[in-house]
């Protein structure tokens, strides 16, 4: 009896362990993922949070490899994310594992409320960064000696506009310039692309008040501002 006892103790015990092994090697359980569009919104430390529809925020926690998942995006866009289950939490949290953009857009894109909602719980999202200078941001020793028969090219919209003259020489005078600081890169996309003689891919947004180029950032003052929208509208045909 006693042999009988034990060799049903030991197959008890065998069948336990196969059990538990068969546990452990259980391969784990696929995320069930859905897909939510709203607005995107980017705060300046990189974190980016969805706004649904219904004005919900939700903070994406990207689940997919790379530098910076949101190169090429801005504050605004109104986006499609595929996630997984959304924590109950204020913002509500979830993981991102594909996201895509449906049409670009502007912060102001984005309920003014639900912006003062997170700003009051410590989010920042640079409304303040893109003040105009309150002086020109020009470099010492500014390049000088070019006449009035200097082209520039202005690329907007996919229309590329050539032109010489006073406007051409004001337009380069300011881009070619600025002291650009390579810290001061910021998310926003510009607006419209500068080509001078003297250097080109000058990327320009006229509503945050910079110009961006290989060495940076500079921001524009008002009156600089002011001259390129003028410069544009009367020769890229903006009025």
């Amino acid at each position: 009896m006693g042999g009988i006892w034990m060799r049903r103790v030991v197959l008890c015990v065998c069948l336990l362990a196969a059990l538990l092994l068969s546990a452990c090697a259980a391969p784990e359980k696929e995320p069930e993922l859905t897909e939510t569009e709203g607005r995107l919104l980017l705060a300046i430390d990189g974190k980016a949070l969805l706004v649904t529809a219904e004005g919900e925020p939700i903070v994406l926690s990207v689940q997919a490899e790379g530098e910076d998942p949101w190169a090429g995006f801005q504050s605004g866009d109104r986006v499609r994310v595929t996630h997984d289950g959304i924590g109950e939490t204020y913002p509500a949290q979830t993981g991102a594992y594909q996201w895509e953009r449906l049409e670009a857009g502007t912060l102001e894109d984005v309920p003014e409320e639900v912006l003062e909602s997170l700003e009051g719980l410590g989010w920042d999202f640079g409304r303040e960064v893109h003040e105009p200078a309150a002086e020109p941001q020009t470099v010492a020793d500014p390049v000088t000696g070019y006449c009035g028969n200097t082209v520039t090219e202005v690329t907007l919209e996919g229309e590329t506009y050539s032109f010489w003259g006073d406007d051409s020489v004001t337009l380069t005078d300011i881009v070619i310039n600025l002291d650009y600081d390579p810290e001061a890169v910021c998310r926003c996309l510009p607006e419209f692309t500068v080509n001078t003689e003297f250097g080109d891919g000058y990327g320009v947004n006229l509503t945050e008040s910079y110009v961006r180029c290989e060495a940076g950032q500079a921001s524009l003052t008002a009156e600089q501002t002011e001259a390129i929208r003028e410069i544009v509208e009367r020769n890229c045909g903006e009025g």
